[in-house]
């Protein structure tokens, strides 16, 4: 399996604490007379480094004391202590502000005084020089930390975009179930409703002796026009947009062969249309499948009363209204029907209205002016 270096900080950290000792050691064993206790102060300000990201002010509190001492003593080293200066930087980078603050304060004071109060004659450019690298340590460590922070807010932002995809995506696909249901529901309703009433009359024909093949063949056919809906509608599932461009959208023009299939099916319908275009896009989808659905719910809810379906127009757009003797029933607002009605009028911006007017039952929709042709 391949190594991911990015993912195993603890690893680079120890390669880096391994290379910053043998970096410190090659000035040191050169050196004449040699001593155990350098190599161990020596070792106690670069292995830590191996904590640098994962505790970096443990790693400083660590590395001090053998900083501290290798200066003081003043025992070969390299041109700038690698291990305390890679330790300020990390501070910087990973600790807090605070932490990061007291350490340089601590680094930029420190040095001179031990540089300058060792035995040895003290080298003024030497403490400057290693004041400078740990100003630049610690600057480069601070423009890591905005780098990070920035990563982090990048990160965070293009996870709650894939977030917000994820909630739209599914937002989509629960409003395409709910459509999906309204049209099987609508569809389903008035074929079965149209049919059963069919049956009924072909029933009673035989029954006194007068069977009706034609009849019986409009049965079979609006069998066949609901599964080739059926198979329509579930087909647009898969279906590429060239394809459902391809499939006509009811409109409002549709209405007349609506109506004369519930007359053949027994119901009387009263058609009236004074629109002089018809209404067409979603506006006619929504207009077509209500009034289907109104016509499905008069033939349950009053058998055999006349229904009137009327097209028109008043101050504010096109009117649809749909009318039958109530009968015994109540506001049913919270039918299937009624609240599929609703939802499709809300997607096109219109506005349902139903209910009791005395004796009869209504259901209006109001389209705005610019709503009927979109």
């Amino acid at each position: 399996m391949q190594l991911s270096w990015t993912r195993r900080p603890l690893v680079v950290d120890g390669l880096l604490a391994v290379v910053a000792f043998g970096l410190t050691l090659l000035p040191l064993s050169a050196a004449e007379p040699r001593t155990g206790w350098a190599y161990v102060a020596a070792a106690g300000q670069t292995l830590p480094l191996v904590l640098r990201r994962q505790n970096p002010l443990l790693a400083n509190v660590l590395i001090a004391p053998s900083a501290v001492a290798y200066g003081w003593i003043g025992w070969p080293s390299p041109l700038v202590p690698i291990g305390p200066l890679v330790a300020l930087h990390a501070i910087a980078a990973y600790g807090t502000r605070v932490q990061s603050y007291v350490l340089l304060a601590l680094a930029l004071l420190g040095t001179p005084v031990v540089l300058l109060s060792r035995a040895a004659e003290p080298d003024p450019y030497e403490w400057l020089n290693v004041s400078l690298a740990a100003g630049v340590a610690w600057l480069a460590g601070a423009l890591t930390r905005s780098r990070l922070g920035e990563l982090r807010q990048y990160e965070e932002r293009i996870a709650a975009e894939r977030a917000q995809r994820r909630a739209e995506t599914a937002r989509a696909a629960s409003e395409e179930r709910n459509r999906i249901a309204r049209e099987m529901h609508d569809l389903l309703g008035h074929s079965v409703g149209v049919m059963v009433l069919l049956a009924e009359g072909a029933a009673a024909r035989a029954e006194a002796g007068d069977p009706s093949p034609e009849t019986l063949e409009r049965i079979a056919a609006t069998g066949r026009e609901t599964m080739t809906e059926l198979r329509t509608m579930l087909g647009g599932l898969r279906a590429t947009d060239d394809d459902l461009t391809r499939r006509p959208a009811p409109t409002s023009d549709d209405l007349p062969g609506l109506i004369d299939a519930v007359r053949a099916a027994g119901m009387t319908v009263a058609w009236r249309s004074s629109l002089p275009a018809p209404i067409t896009g979603a506006a006619g989808v929504a207009v077509y499948r209500i009034v289907q659905e109104a016509l499905t719910n008069a033939r349950k809810h009053a058998p055999g009363e006349p229904v009137s379906v009327e097209l028109g127009e008043d101050g504010s757009g096109a009117v649809v209204t749909v009318a039958n003797r109530a009968g015994g029933r109540t506001d049913g607002s919270t039918g299937q029907g009624l609240q599929s009605m609703r939802e499709r009028a809300a997607a096109v911006g219109a506005r349902l209205e139903h209910g009791r007017d005395g004796e009869t039952w209504r259901v209006t929709l109001r389209l705005g002016a610019g709503e009927a042709h979109e």
